[in-house]
């Protein structure tokens, strides 16, 4: 069969493309440039219901996250995706090639089938009547695109016909993996940013929920920050320790980001496209369209005002958001998970990881599950885990009272406790050191170690050892067993403690505040590194709104070593 008549026939079943075999599937063309009539929303409706002029481009990538799969690929136009030219299946050569016969013979099927459309709607810009079943059908597709015979030129010298291979089996994986820490990110956009929690999809698009992902321009974790963007947001992107990676951190900084960005553009298509775009040139596109109305602009049918990723990228959110309010229609065979529950451990010695894996008794692939901010070097002994590094430990090996020893074998400890019982700890400085490079490591300030410490300039020797914690009195053991006790009758359903990084052990004991007048107000708290007002809300049994007005607090931001009025009910 010729390469001409197989062009002829993309929309129909079985054909020879250039000697290569495959099987072309029905497109589900949709209607011309995604326009219906009906209102569709999402199962969520409201701020993030489905424009009507978006409809069949959102379909398009539900299509590609759940209905095809690595063996397929749709053939479309780019600056429309809605609009399929038809589906290559590759099903059946996948089953009897290897891997690499198998990549060399789908690429060279995508080629000639782009290939046979381009030279067909070449023929169609002549002005000549469609001859062929694929021209009458591209003449309809094309409908709404404005402009006469040209427009079929413009897609061949602009290089308008893309291929998307699908992506079902990865984007299962991506449903499974999200149950994991999805409970407690909610947890976290919600209670302590007051963010809608739709915005937790926004992995599902940007690294398919691999915690470990690392794209090939250096973003990584799941919300796939840039090592610039992290340190602006306080994550560590260190050799040994990279925050990006620690899914509650990163929750955190891009909480933070998305309110930064809505505050900025007012709305939240243009937040959430700002998170591939940028701010900046999403307010500059916004101001050279005219108009502040997202879906306008990327169905605008005579310019494109973002590149393919930063255009499609509102779409997939809402493409995501309608499969995961119903993941068991278009993911049935996955049943829902549960979330990942552990306790914190603070490591204040550093320490190998199979020293702390032996002395806890976890096995270390439950500890590598739990911990995917520790690097490579870390898990292959070839460095240690820092001290202040809060481990988490999940909850089945949890052994209140444990306290991590030193390794004998290994170099003296950074970081050492003072005495028994007590939380204060010291740094013995380093040549090369500076105070603030110090007070960055241990989460501090400048200010508060010189406090600590009776210093009257900001300067230190190599040798010199510094408190860098301030003693505490010792925690409570039954405390912590009650808390446990209370924590595990909340079921599988909820992470444990809440959110999942707080130690599961009770504040020490406060001295009672008194107001102007001497008569009792409440206890206090001194904030803690990873400490936000909801979980403090939670460990001291009352509300975020509650603290905020008892401190006169106008956000939620704290400052560790804070010390908060915590009311009397």
């Amino acid at each position: 069969m010729s390469v001409r008549k197989v062009a002829s026939v993309v929309f129909f079943a079985a054909s020879l493309v250039g000697g290569v075999a495959c099987s072309y599937a029905s497109p589900g063309m949709g209607t011309n440039l995604g326009i219906r009539s009906q209102v569709a929303t999402n199962a969520q409706g409201g701020q993030f219901r489905v424009a009507p002029i978006l409809r069949d481009r959102v379909d398009f990538w539900k299509d590609v996250f759940t209905k095809y799969t690595s063996k397929q690929v749709v053939v479309h136009h780019r600056d429309f995706p809605q609009i399929r030219f038809g589906v290559l299946d590759f099903s059946d050569e996948a089953r009897t090639m290897n891997a690499v016969q198998f990549e060399r013979y789908k690429d060279r099927g995508e080629a000639e089938a782009v290939a046979n459309i381009k030279r067909q709607l070449l023929a169609l810009s002549q002005g000549d009547d469609p001859q062929t079943p694929f021209q009458r059908q591209a003449v309809e597709l094309l409908k709404r695109i404005p402009g006469g015979p040209e427009k079929y030129k413009k897609i061949v010298d602009d290089d308008l016909v893309r291929t998307q291979t699908g992506i079902r089996e990865r984007y299962a994986e991506a449903v499974r993996r999200a149950w994991k820490y999805m409970p407690v990110m909610e947890q976290i956009f919600v209670a302590e940013y007051g963010l809608p929690k739709e915005l937790t999809r926004i992995p599902f698009i940007e690294s398919s929920f691999d915690y470990t992902a690392y794209s090939s321009v250096g973003a990584a974790g799941i919300w796939q920050f840039m090592p610039r963007t992290a340190r602006a947001h306080r994550l560590l992107v260190g050799r040994y320790v990279d925050e990006r990676r620690d899914p509650l951190k990163a929750t955190r900084a891009a909480a933070e980001y998305l309110r930064g960005a809505y505050s900025s553009l007012g709305a939240w298509p243009l937040a959430i496209t700002s998170y591939n775009h940028g701010v900046g040139g999403v307010r500059a596109k916004v101001k050279k369209a005219g108009t502040n109305d997202l879906a306008v602009m990327i169905e605008d049918p005579n310019e494109r005002f973002f590149g393919f990723a930063s255009t499609n990228f509102y779409p997939e959110f809402l493409a995501a958001l309608e499969i995961f309010e119903e993941h068991e229609k278009y993911f049935p065979e996955i049943p829902v998970q549960p979330p990942l529950r552990v306790y914190s451990y603070p490591i204040q010695a550093s320490a190998s990881v199979a020293s702390v894996a032996r002395q806890l008794n976890v096995p270390m692939e439950a500890l590598k599950d739990a911990n995917y901010a520790l690097l490579d070097p870390v898990w292959r002994g070839a460095a240690r885990i820092p001290a202040g590094y809060v481990l988490r430990v999940p909850v089945e090996y949890q052994r209140p009272g444990v306290v991590i020893a030193p390794d004998t074998m290994a170099k003296p400890p950074e970081v050492v406790a003072v005495s028994q019982g007590s939380s204060q700890a010291t740094h013995r400085v380093a040549r090369g050191e500076s105070l603030i490079g110090i007070a960055k490591r241990y989460n501090t300030s400048v200010d508060r170690l010189m406090a600590l410490n009776r210093l009257q300039k900001a300067t230190v020797k190599p040798g010199q050892v510094l408190v860098v914690r301030a003693a505490e009195p010792a925690r409570k053991q039954p405390v912590q067993q009650a808390q446990a006790a209370k924590a595990s009758q909340r079921g599988s359903g909820s992470v444990i403690p809440s959110p999942i990084e707080q130690a599961n052990a009770a504040e020490p004991d406060a001295p009672e505040a008194k107001g102007p007048t001497g008569s009792p107000k409440g206890t206090t708290y001194t904030v803690r590194s990873g400490d936000s007002l909801f979980t403090i809300g939670e460990k001291m049994g009352t509300s975020v709104a509650t603290l905020k007005k008892a401190n006169r607090l106008k956000g939620t931001k704290l400052v560790v070593g804070q010390v908060l009025v915590v009311p009397k009910k």
